[in-house]
């Protein structure tokens, strides 16, 4: 039997390393991508073989395609100095990817994108340059495979917000909860976190399950609905302490953000936290059903909200992460 070649993109990242460990577990043979800069410490010891890449070199592209019967592509951009580099590294990323496969005949392409790129709940679509670039891919995607120039099968993944041991981006709200205070939005919003393992299931899924002629996009998300007074209370029971909770409105947490991104553009950097952010997770609801991707991955979330902050707190404390 043939062992599996899969070409995976962002795999030093959050979500791309633990989808680099599941290939490997599940017997592919991984080529990931990697930058000069690419933090390797999550995937040093796996058995991978590294390429740096630049999708906008075609003949590199063919080489590191070369022999490769599935893409995963993970790889993207999820905050910018300059909006243009969302179309630039998102859309036309992706799209450079995609024909490139098709040239190249490999079989399979598993494309991440957002459940940004729906919009959050009742929107009519993207409400970000970060969701409309994730847009972008998809509909790329979506004209080289009716074109027949994508690989013969193609699958998009839109996760929603993901959460799990490596994230950085929520661990400043496990910190606050560690040292008894939490500050969140004073919104009614409602949230369908996923863990990182339960992503990851389901992108090695759509890299291994049959071909049911559904291309998606199939959003991947958690089985439980939440708020922000639910996610307080988790962490109150996790971290095992009593925690004051300040609820702070909408239009605190945009200043906060614009200040934020003024304050990173003096300094030449990108920002952490902006405007998007903010509005994220204050203004919207971002909530998804998942019988569709059951239907077509034979998948569905398997860790609850519970169980999957408990592990992340561990980790961190494993870590020493909150003690940054």
């Amino acid at each position: 039997m043939t062992t599996p070649k899969a070409l995976l993109t962002g795999g030093t990242g959050f979500l791309g390393s633990h989808v680099a460990e599941m290939l490997c577990e599940r017997g592919f043979d991984v080529r990931a991508t990697v930058r000069s800069s690419s933090d390797l410490r999550w995937i040093e010891s796996l058995p991978l073989e590294l390429v740096e890449a630049d999708f906008s070199d075609p003949t590199g592209l063919a080489a590191m395609l070369a022999g490769v019967d599935t893409v995963v592509h993970i790889a993207g951009i999820t905050r910018a100095a300059d909006p243009a580099a969302f179309e630039r590294v998102n859309a036309a990323g992706t799209g450079a990817l995609a024909a490139a496969a098709g040239t190249a005949g490999v079989e399979r392409f598993v494309y991440v994108s957002s459940l940004a790129a729906r919009g959050p709940d009742g929107a009519a679509g993207p409400t970000s340059a970060y969701g409309r670039s994730k847009r972008g891919g998809e509909q790329r995607l979506a004209g080289l495979a009716n074109r027949g120039a994508a690989p013969p099968i193609v699958r998009t993944l839109r996760p929603g917000g993901i959460y799990g041991p490596r994230d950085d981006d929520l661990l400043m709200m496990f910190q606050m909860a560690r040292r008894g205070l939490l500050v969140v939005p004073a919104s009614r919003g409602r949230l369908q976190p996923v863990h990182v393992l339960d992503v990851a299931r389901s992108v090695v899924s759509a890299a291994q399950a049959e071909d049911s002629g559904d291309p998606g996009p199939l959003p991947v998300a958690g089985s439980e609905i939440v708020d922000w007074a639910d996610v307080a209370n988790t962490l109150r029971r996790v971290m095992e302490r009593k925690i004051r909770v300040i609820q702070v409105p909408a239009a605190g947490f945009m200043t906060a953000g614009a200040l934020a991104e003024l304050a990173s553009r003096v300094a030449g950097k990108t920002p952490a936290f902006d405007r998007r952010k903010a509005s994220d997770l204050t203004r919207t609801t971002w909530t998804t059903q998942l019988e569709h991707t059951t239907r077509v991955l034979d998948w569905k979330p398997e860790i609850d909200i519970e169980t999957g902050m408990t592990a992340t707190a561990a980790w961190y404390v494993e870590q020493g992460w909150l003690d940054r």
